[in-house]
């Protein structure tokens, strides 16, 4: 298995990824320290939206229509 895409970390995060896909990619994060440390930076990412949303404290001013 090659690394696992940004996109794939952001999934499992999110409680997205089930089955022999979870098992691979907690096989993956386990052995590969690359992977390890995007997961958790993955990790922050989604907890900051998540907070983000709930809390509604972002910045519209930057969004660009």
């Amino acid at each position: 298995m090659g690394h696992i895409s940004n996109h794939d970390l952001e999934r499992y995060h999110l409680g997205m990824v089930t089955g022999t896909e979870l098992e691979a990619l907690e096989d993956h994060i386990i052995g590969c320290g690359d992977c390890a440390d995007r997961a958790a930076e993955a990790a922050a990412y989604v907890d900051a939206v998540r907070a983000g949303i709930i809390t509604g404290d972002f910045d519209l001013e930057y969004l660009e229509y």
